[in-house]
């Protein structure tokens, strides 16, 4: 991600942490246990992964520690991030985003902003809730 658009776009993000030059095996040291990984790729099921669900089905305000890796546009997920779905060293979620008929994928880019949008969107009316709720 270029870091100018995050620079020139200050103050209208919410506070997230980019990792780069990082290899599957260094998750492990790095996200504590229990984390919420959300996987998001247009690729097909295999029978070791958790099923599929929409990115607006899920609740995630439940997640003290989250990470979102999103897939290429036509390879998908490498076959280790694939790997992250069989570990019980976290809680694996696969997502994607309804398409209309169709259309194949969207940018990589743009699904990972509408689902970080969805992410923003849960926290900011949870936030809101709360301090009615006070």
């Amino acid at each position: 991600m270029d870091m100018k658009v995050l620079r020139d776009a200050r103050g209208s993000q919410f506070d997230i942490k980019l990792v780069s030059d990082l290899n599957w095996t260094q998750l492990e040291d790095l996200l504590p246990a229990g984390s919420h990984v959300f996987l998001a790729d247009s690729s097909s099921l295999s029978a070791t992964e958790p099923c599929i669900v929409d990115y607006t089905q899920l609740n995630y305000t439940e997640c003290s520690h989250a990470v979102l890796v999103v897939g290429g546009e036509t390879e998908g997920l490498s076959r280790s991030a694939r790997q992250l779905c069989a570990s019980d060293h976290w809680n694996t979620h696969r997502v994607h985003i309804p398409m209309s008929r169709g259309v194949d994928s969207l940018n990589s880019a743009v699904s990972a902003s509408v689902i970080l949008y969805e992410i923003y969107r849960q926290m900011m009316t949870s936030v809101t809730c709360d301090t009615q709720q006070s």
